[in-house]
């Protein structure tokens, strides 16, 4: 019988936030080594048995028995390189699709997953002209490459003059409807590289100007995972998704995949048996994937764009401060994982961190 610390391998970590540092503190309870490539002074770096630079990655790949990233947008050539050296999961064809959010769109489509109705625009002009001719000028334009958190959208709401300079942008756009949904919600779901599937309950996300403000849950609806499974199995996917979605009338639409750990999954630190960092970890290196049973109600509250949290705070929640030097509007700095009794519990003390952390309102 295989032991532990015949597991003991080398993770390389592509990104050094703030979901690479929850990743290696999860980690500590194996007898993993953990690298991570990028500037020293970045969240993981801090407590990584090795930081590279973003010119040593060859370095590090070589070094470490599997790589994996904790966003997306990370330096492509090393992301391409650990393709290559066989050691990438999930593997490249996941983050191809992000790259480019056309791609993305199109992929839901040709798979027959739920997803708004959409159209792709080679620029601007042509952009613009689909909003109007296709959607009487009420819809949302995103920028094919490089939008997440919101960046490189615009929401159109029939107010078509106020966006005329996008006529001379010459990038690739994806012109979609407006989903005037009930509400967000998504899924952290995990799959290993035998196949075998897990799915935490979904959650109810709050979201402004794109960005995820709070989320609560569980969400008791299975087809969120079915859509999970889907999705997954299609792309032979390795590791931990996290999976948004729009809720119109009943109707469940994919907005968007994020092939990694993710925000919305931040209250399985504390409402799971196992987090989805520890879920993510054990898919990649080839340990059975642990239980996604809640023990609680949970939810979280991202402190975004202020260091001025309140001590009162630890009277309701749990504090993951992030340690990033500069505070600017927007960006996330830390959460507070709540958990509760039942579920109206977890709202109460969510709608007060929100009162304590943003006493003027949130500003983004």
């Amino acid at each position: 019988m295989k032991s532990l610390i015949q597991n003991s391998i080398k993770i390389g970590i592509l990104g050094g936030g703030q979901l690479g540092w929850m990743m290696i503190l999860e980690g500590r309870k194996y007898p993993f080594t953990f690298y991570v490539m990028d500037e020293p002074n970045a969240p993981a770096c801090r407590i990584v048995d090795k930081c590279f630079t973003l010119d040593e990655y060859k370095k590090m790949i070589d070094e470490a028995d599997i790589v994996t990233f904790e966003f997306e947008h990370v330096k492509e050539e090393a992301l391409q390189y650990a393709e290559d050296q066989g050691k990438l999961l999930p593997k490249l064809n996941t983050v191809e699709l992000k790259r480019e959010r056309w791609k993305e769109k199109t992929y839901y489509r040709e798979h027959n997953l739920p997803t708004p109705r959409f159209y792709v625009a080679n620029d601007g002009e042509e952009a613009l002209r689909i909003l109007k001719d296709q959607f009487n000028n009420v819809g949302v334009l995103k920028q094919s490459r490089g939008g997440y958190d919101g960046k490189g959208q615009y929401f159109i709401k029939g107010d078509v003059e106020k966006y005329e300079f996008i006529k001379d942008m010459k990038c690739k756009f994806v012109v979609e409807e407006f989903v005037n949904f009930n509400y967000e919600a998504s899924i952290i779901a995990v799959r290993d590289q035998k196949g075998n599937f897990k799915a935490y309950p979904p959650t109810f996300n709050y979201n402004e100007k794109g960005i995820l403000v709070y989320n609560y849950g569980p969400l008791n609806d299975n087809r969120f995972a079915e859509i999970a499974k889907r999705l997954m199995n299609s792309l032979d996917y390795v590791g931990t998704i996290g999976i948004e979605f729009f809720v119109r009338d009943g109707e469940i639409l994919i907005n968007e995949f994020a092939p990694r750990v993710h925000n919305t999954g931040h209250y399985t630190l504390d409402a799971a048996f196992v987090s989805q960092f520890e879920q993510h970890l054990r898919a990649i290196s080839g340990l059975e994937l642990g239980s996604t049973e809640l023990l609680s109600y949970g939810g979280m509250v991202n402190i975004l764009g202020t260091d001025n949290v309140p001590l009162e705070v630890l009277k309701y929640g749990k504090v993951y401060w992030y340690g990033k030097k500069e505070v600017r509007k927007r960006r996330k700095l830390g959460h507070v994982n709540v958990v509760g009794s039942n579920l109206e519990d977890v709202k109460q003390k969510v709608d007060i961190i929100m009162k304590l952390i943003y006493p003027q309102g949130l500003d983004l």
